[in-house]
């Protein structure tokens, strides 16, 4: 009954939510001077601009559009070849809800693309741009977590295509003029590379199929059946903390999942009888140790 509720929900939005992506995009350049600052004023705007009139699936997207931040923080230029940190987020919306449920929240501080002023922005998915190559390929990653919660990985729309249209591009990058960011790292470490391969392993979908759970079964049911919602949460983040307890360390993919999502968990599981799953949790994510603590107490 859920998905027939959402799929008539998704269709009586689809001729006004064409595009996929809503992205609020700031660009801060106070870093820069002289000409390497005059160069990318307009830049923020045309970014947005990119992002938010792009079908990036290719279609009419049936759905409420994707909140998407991206604040990307210029270090330094020359040249017009620039190094930046950027900041990206995204969220969706939880059933029945007023809530939002967030997606991704990463910083990538290993960005380098070249830029002249007044430059434009275009798609193309054969020939690699530092620039829109970098945005293109975290507007997939953004797409693939979407659709994994809302589909089971096996399902003709779950994410797999647009994690492989985002490691596309990482094989484009590592072979292009600026591969910072595009490279393999070491274990457990964060890089686009190591994520969209850690998506699209086998030894991984373990965790898509525990994130989908969250989601779609656990935190869109919480409003309306809590007790089976806390279980299903609890049970699919089990299956996440047992992956990592394996691996003997947090991946990419499980940082990711964590760092976006620890302060909804903590909450989604406000007064569930077991709390062995926050301490479980406190073990596997020790960056938000405190967190669980304050929620276990």
């Amino acid at each position: 009954m859920k998905w027939l509720v959402l799929l008539t929900m998704f269709t009586s939005l689809s001729v006004v939510s064409a595009q996929e992506i809503n992205a609020t995009v700031t660009l801060n350049y106070d870093a820069l001077g002289g000409t390497d600052r005059e160069n990318v004023v307009n830049l923020g705007p045309a970014i947005q601009n990119y992002i938010n009139s792009y079908r990036w699936t290719g279609q009419d997207f049936k759905g409420p559009k994707i909140p998407v931040t991206l604040n990307i923080y210029l270090l330094s230029g020359s040249n017009s070849v620039y190094s930046a940190q950027a900041f990206v987020g995204s969220q969706r919306t939880v059933y029945k809800s007023d809530n939002t449920s967030p997606m991704i929240r990463l910083l990538d501080n290993s960005w380098q693309f070249t830029y002249t002023k007044d430059q434009p922005l275009l798609h193309d998915e054969f020939h690699f741009n530092s620039l829109t190559g970098f945005i293109d390929y975290y507007m997939n990653v953004i797409l693939g977590f979407d659709s994994d919660s809302y589909y089971p990985l096996g399902d003709p729309n779950c994410g797999t295509r647009y994690f492989q249209k985002a490691a596309n591009i990482v094989a484009q990058g590592q072979n292009s003029d600026y591969p910072q960011g595009w490279q393999p790292t070491t274990s457990g470490s964060y890089s686009r590379y190591a994520l969209v391969n850690e998506l699209l392993s086998g030894k991984y979908d373990v965790f898509r199929t525990a994130f989908f759970d969250y989601e779609y079964n656990g935190i869109d049911l919480l409003s309306t059946e809590r007790d089976s919602a806390q279980a299903t949460i609890a049970g699919a983040l089990n299956k996440i903390a047992d992956l990592v307890l394996q691996s003997g360390s947090r991946s990419a993919v499980t940082r990711v999942f964590f760092d976006a999502k620890y302060n909804e968990i903590a909450d989604a599981l406000r007064g569930y009888h077991d709390k062995g799953i926050l301490q479980k949790l406190s073990i596997v994510d020790q960056a938000h140790q405190s967190t669980y603590s304050k929620y276990i107490n």
